[in-house]
């Protein structure tokens, strides 16, 4: 799906896929989100 860095709205904080994030790593990069925004495939830095 991403590519490390290519989609990923925080590429410094990212240990892996966007899609691999836990929940705690989703809250502390962009809050209390329903869905995890950098795996969206609108979502393009």
């Amino acid at each position: 799906m991403c590519e490390k860095g290519k989609r990923c709205q925080k590429p410094e904080q990212l240990k892996g896929k966007p899609r691999d994030c836990s929940p705690e790593q989703v809250k502390e990069c962009h809050g209390d989100v329903k869905k995890h925004p950098c795996t969206s495939r609108k979502t393009a830095k």
